[in-house]
């Protein structure tokens, strides 16, 4: 009898990495790992979607493209930027952490305009799974 194993999308991802020390290898795991990888762009990105999000939940303004006028940003970028607001969290912490895969990148994210809304099918799309 197995014991209960989370779904992936539960399962907390660990960085690692493999580097010379010397003339050994050494396997860096977790936090060491996640500081040296963080893509920086990807970051701004995130937070400039999650503040975009927070600008349409608390703003009067009757749309999407009123937002962007405030914001000062074209409705065109404002319109891929919102996406990102609602990825999944695993994928957002697995970005903020340093731990994205390798072929994640902020041009990628922001040329996807079909990233689907349903979980699942976003960590599929962006090669979480």
């Amino acid at each position: 009898m197995r014991g209960y194993e989370a779904p992936a999308h539960e399962r907390r991802r660990e960085c690692s990495d493999l580097r010379r020390a010397g003339r050994e290898m050494v396997l860096l795991v977790g936090s060491t790992v996640a500081a040296d990888r963080s893509d920086p762009s990807l970051v701004r990105l995130i937070a400039k979607a999650w503040a975009l999000r927070k600008a349409l939940v608390s703003t009067t303004a009757p749309s999407l493209t009123a937002v962007a006028a405030e914001q000062g940003i074209s409705q065109s970028y404002a319109t891929r930027l919102v996406r990102l607001a609602w990825l999944a969290p695993d994928i957002v912490e697995a970005i903020l952490g340093g731990c994205p895969p390798a072929n994640l990148t902020a041009s990628r994210l922001m040329q996807d305009t079909r990233i689907p809304a349903d979980w699942q099918d976003q960590r599929r799309a962006l090669g979480f799974v």
